[in-house]
């Protein structure tokens, strides 16, 4: 272990008191600096080192309060009045003493949530559950952003009263300026773009058919941060056909004067070349409309079609990320793996016949087995075919000899991929 002049200096001091005071802080300087950013320690790398790691490295409580006792001694001598408060605070005792592994886990969650330097998820990001590599780094650096907000006192009340900010005031501070960083530029580039480089590499470690999966995805993975408009067209235009609500048939359905307007307005004869009929026999109709329920923009109500509140007035910036955060989702999941093999394909430009070989081997080689009966890996109809589905009643495919996506529908689906990437959150193995 590397000890600079100043920690030297102040365990010969602690030495000279008492000894065996001096080595319980030198080990906790030691595993300290192994989770600390090499500029020092900060709030996060403090507490990260005594609620999560301490406890579990020494296996016995009261040895390990006896190391963060005389933690807080050794950081109290370096002018780490802050982190020595912590250190020595009944919080830590009651984490460090807490025996039952999933009340501890729970306790430290909350612990860190409360103490304000902890980055939040958001729109931008979901934190695996142990960040590693860049990830780590990222994570340190919105926490030490945090815990000068903190000092500065961006979360107290600013009000009359005085009253502590609500949690959720709180939260939505923490998440801006966790996107902010996540925006900003440090050598590489933009860390959002840097982290999603990390997630693809640790996605492609995760099993090796993703080594296929994310072939020669990288640029359109990024250039998926820019919205593509022409995908929300028809859900706009459907949006403007409920209006203010639509009375439904007895079954649930569009009425045939609706489902008729539809596609005079929204499609083109050439896109279907069919007689106007109810709704359940006009496929990309009853697509869209059924995209909207998912979406949350529209609900059944008393056997009316309504439109919900966030999609009144709804952007189409706005309704471009709605479709992308929902149409797959970030859930680990058999159907959305395979829609991922699916919309990869799409990202490229092409539109597999068969996306089931890879689909297999992915499930497989990720321990899925059995899901809702039929075994995941052998089931006989290609999963995620939904998903193309989906877009070819957006207009995002071309049908003819070779069916294949739209510029937009490419951009599309490597936009729902990019956000898999930042939101899903790798299960252990």
């Amino acid at each position: 272990m590397q000890i600079d002049d100043a920690v030297a200096a102040a365990l010969s001091y602690l030495d000279s008191v008492d000894p065996a005071s001096a080595a319980d802080a030198a080990l906790g300087w030691e595993g300290l600096r192994a989770v600390s950013p090499p500029g020092g320690p900060t709030q996060i790398s403090v507490q990260t080192f005594l609620w999560s790691y301490l406890g579990e490295s020494v296996g016995d409580p009261d040895r390990a309060w006896d190391i963060a006792e005389a933690l807080a001694e050794l950081l109290d001598r370096l002018g780490h009045a802050r982190y020595a408060d912590i250190a020595r605070s009944e919080r830590t005792r009651e984490l460090l003493t807490t025996t039952d592994e999933g009340s501890r886990q729970e306790r430290v969650e909350r612990a860190v949530n409360a103490s304000g330097v902890a980055p939040e998820d958001s729109d931008l990001i979901t934190w695996q559950d142990v960040p590693e590599g860049a990830e780590r780094a990222m994570v340190d650096l919105i926490g030490e952003t945090l815990e000068v907000a903190t000092v500065a006192g961006e979360f107290q009340s600013s009000g009359i009263d005085g009253k502590p900010l609500r949690d959720s005031a709180v939260a939505a501070k923490r998440r801006r300026i966790t996107d902010s960083v996540l925006r900003s530029e440090r050598a590489g580039g933009v860390l959002l773009e840097q982290l999603l480089d990390h997630r693809i590499a640790l996605w492609t470690r995760y099993s090796p058919p993703r080594v296929e999966l994310y072939r020669d995805l990288n640029t359109a993975l990024h250039d998926a941060i820019a919205p593509a408009y022409g995908c929300v067209r028809r859900l706009e235009g459907m949006l403007a056909i409920v209006g203010d609500g639509i009375t439904l048939t007895d079954k649930g359905y569009l009425p045939a004067p609706v489902v008729e307007q539809a596609l005079g307005t929204l499609w083109t004869p050439r896109e279907w070349p069919f007689p106007v009929g109810d709704e359940r026999g006009t496929e990309p109709v009853l697509r869209v409309r059924r995209l909207l329920l998912r979406l949350g923009l529209v609900r059944k109500r008393h056997g009316r079609l309504l439109p919900t509140a966030r999609a009144k007035e709804m952007s189409a910036d706005r309704l471009w990320s709605t479709l992308v955060e929902r149409l797959v989702g970030a859930e680990y999941h058999p159907e959305s793996i395979a829609a991922e093999v699916v919309l990869a394909d799409v990202a490229r430009g092409s539109c597999s016949d068969d996306p089931s070989p890879l689909v297999t081997e992915l499930l497989a080689a990720e321990g899925w087995s059995h899901v809702g009966g039929p075994d995941a890996a052998d089931k006989d109809l290609p999963l995620g075919d939904d998903v193309l589905q989906d877009l070819a009643a957006l207009g995002l495919l071309v049908y003819g000899d070779d069916p294949a996506p739209t510029p937009d529908g490419m951009r599309l689906a490597a936009a729902v991929l990019r956000r898999r990437l930042l939101h899903t959150r790798i299960p252990s193995v």
